[in-house]
């Protein structure tokens, strides 16, 4: 046999094969640095896997010990939909719970999307819990909203369920028509399931910021409920405990625009709520609902679900006070907000208008009706200034404190000889402050305001800003408002076409209100700057047209010359008016005061001698 001879090319490529896989070596292996860093990633893994399992080992032991019911079922959560033109409900399967209620056709604020918009959710997969707590029949805890269901859907129903020891429990949910959820809650063999004869029924909901007016948003956030079959409307924005004999018949998760209302037909007993403020920016407030549910052998409970705009009317066809969830004010007030200013606005509103100029019109309509107060305002301040010479006349008669009631008798007599009643220039002024609070009421809490934009303003319920700032001014913000800036210019216009119908104090002791009025415009700048930029409109107009009427009272429809001329006759024939009983009730009580004080002096002559 011939001998093999060694391949010098094999050799070759044997030996390239060894230099790359030295030099893949070389430059593919990590450094001193590289390899301490994975030591520390897989110490790190094992202690995380090593906590996880005696956390999993902990739990058991705890839920074994404790007697709190667990649930090893695995199975995935499933969600459903329930939907219509108005409302889109989403349910998941676990926990059988509403995790997801948007209202279609409202938009909530967006600071970070450019056209600051995005769904109006009410209730999100994050913000609520919802779940009935009870104890089995092995004494255990069992928290229904972590429990996994079975669901059949069929048209706008949902049924879920769930089975234990032979007894069952469901929760039906029913779309009704618009805004309205049917909730019931049933069992079968609940005595296999549980000895309690009651449970309790927990709620929590994270309610989420939808407006730009954050802050007033958390204003207008909080509990209201309904006591004792519809008779007694209340709210909280604290915390609540219905006494033994109370029923609540419905209770609103209330914000500003929107509410989530929970009505049982039968009402609710021993009810529990609470609110607190919220820690972060994306809620507005939390509320916090305890009511025991009855067993009564069997659950057999039937409540409703609420996903409601504030919108008055909508509201009012309920029939069930909803109504009053909206804050137009208490009493009077709020009757002049539901009698006259909303219906008014509500039908300027039809004529196809922005409704920036539709708050204008507002404004001239209340002027009008207003107007003939302001007249008899302005009027009475003109004949007080033609008898100005002769209350000095009197004030310097007589001078000093001791002469205090001679000098006010003087005046009243100056104030009848003359026909001229002090108080008339006083109650139209009074008889305004009613319709001021209402719109004060009015402009945050009307929902057709809610997102409507006019000239720079983005949200008429919210402020208006032509500025960011860069920091934030105390009682101020952060921002700078042209419809409250032109209401404070407008006002002190107002001020000095009006300011000489105002003269200074005639007496001793009586306030100057010409020092008010240079101190109102610096707290309207402060307090506007931030609120309904629909107010501030309302005002901003009001004070033109103030400006306007002032200017037609004082040179065409008020003549100086005639007024002094009446006055003048009246002090030459004075009319002979019988006395009313509050008037000679005021003259003997001022003929009273004058004999103690002239008593009183003498006694003091007496000791200085």
């Amino acid at each position: 046999m011939q001998e093999k001879k060694i391949d010098k090319n094999q050799i070759i490529g044997f030996a390239l094969m060894f230099v790359i896989f030295l030099g893949y070596y070389f430059l593919t292996r990590p450094t001193p640095e590289e390899i301490e860093a994975q030591k520390q990633e897989l110490l790190i893994q094992e202690q995380k896997q090593k906590k996880v399992s005696q956390k999993n080992t902990a739990n058991s032991a705890a839920a074994d010990s404790s007697g709190e019911s667990t649930d090893f079922d695995t199975t995935p959560a499933e969600n459903f939909t329930l939907e219509n033109d108005k409302i889109l409900l989403k349910f998941s399967s676990k926990g059988a719970q509403l995790v997801h209620a948007e209202l279609k056709n409202y938009n909530a604020y967006d600071e970070v999307s450019e056209n600051h918009q995005k769904p109006l959710l009410l209730i999100d997969n994050q913000n609520s819990t919802f779940g009935f707590h009870f104890t089995d029949t092995q004494g255990r805890k069992v928290d229904l909203s972590k429990r996994n269901f079975k669901a059949l859907k069929n048209g706008n129903t949902i049924i879920f369920s769930t089975q234990e020891n032979g007894g069952e429990i469901q929760y039906e949910y029913t779309l009704k028509n618009d805004f309205d959820l049917d909730f019931n809650l049933r069992s079968q063999g609940f005595n296999k399931i549980s000895p309690d004869k009651t449970v309790d029924l927990n709620f929590t909901l994270h309610a989420l910021s939808q407006e730009k007016g954050k802050s007033w948003e958390e204003r207008y956030t909080e509990f209201y409920y309904s006591l004792n079959n519809y008779n007694d409307v209340d709210y909280t924005s604290s915390s609540f405990e219905a006494k033994a004999k109370e029923s609540v018949d419905w209770i609103a998760f209330k914000q500003q625009f929107f509410s989530t209302i929970l009505e049982k037909e039968q009402g609710f007993k021993n009810v529990k709520i609470a609110v607190e403020e919220a820690e972060d920016s994306i809620y507005s407030k939390t509320f916090t609902l305890f009511a025991p549910i009855s067993v009564n052998g069997e659950l057999n409970e039937q409540m409703q679900w609420h996903f409601l705009p504030l919108d008055y009317y909508l509201l009012k066809d309920y029939k069930k006070d909803f109504q009053e969830i909206i804050p137009f004010g208490w009493g009077f007030f709020g009757w002049i907000n539901e009698w006259i200013i909303l219906p008014s606005f509500k039908f300027m509103a039809t004529w196809g208008l922005k409704y920036g100029w539709v708050i204008a019109l507002l404004t001239v309509f209340i002027k009008l009706i207003t107007s003939p107060i302001m007249y008899r305002q302005y009027r009475q301040s003109a004949m007080m200034k033609v008898l100005k010479p002769d209350m000095e006349e009197i004030n310097q008669k007589y001078k000093g404190q001791e002469n205090t009631m001679k000098r006010q008798q003087e005046t009243m007599k100056l104030y009848r000889t003359a026909g001229v009643n002090p108080m008339a220039g006083c109650l139209p002024a009074l008889l305004q402050i009613p319709i001021f609070y209402a719109l004060f009421n009015f402009f945050p809490n009307v929902i057709d305001l809610r997102g409507k934009s006019f000239l720079w303003a983005t949200d008429l319920t919210a402020y208006d800003s032509i500025l960011d700032l860069p920091f934030n001014i105390p009682f101020y913000g952060d921002h700078v408002s042209l419809f409250a800036l032109l209401y404070v210019v407008t006002m002190i216009l107002y001020f000095r076409i009006s300011g000489n119908m105002i003269s200074a104090p005639q007496q001793e002791g009586m306030p100057d209100m010409r020092k008010l009025m240079m101190i109102m415009p610096i707290f309207f700048i402060f307090f506007l700057n931030s609120y309904a930029s629909g107010l501030s409109l309302y005002y901003f107009v009001s004070n033109a047209i103030n400006i306007g009427l002032v200017f037609l009272i004082k040179n065409v429809f008020i003549d100086d010359e005639k007024i002094h001329a009446k006055i003048q006759a009246n002090k030459k024939n004075p009319r002979k008016k019988k006395k009313s009983k509050w008037a000679q009730k005021l003259d003997e009580a001022m003929r009273q005061a004058q004999e103690q004080q002239r008593i009183q002096n003498e006694m003091k002559n007496k000791k200085t001698k």
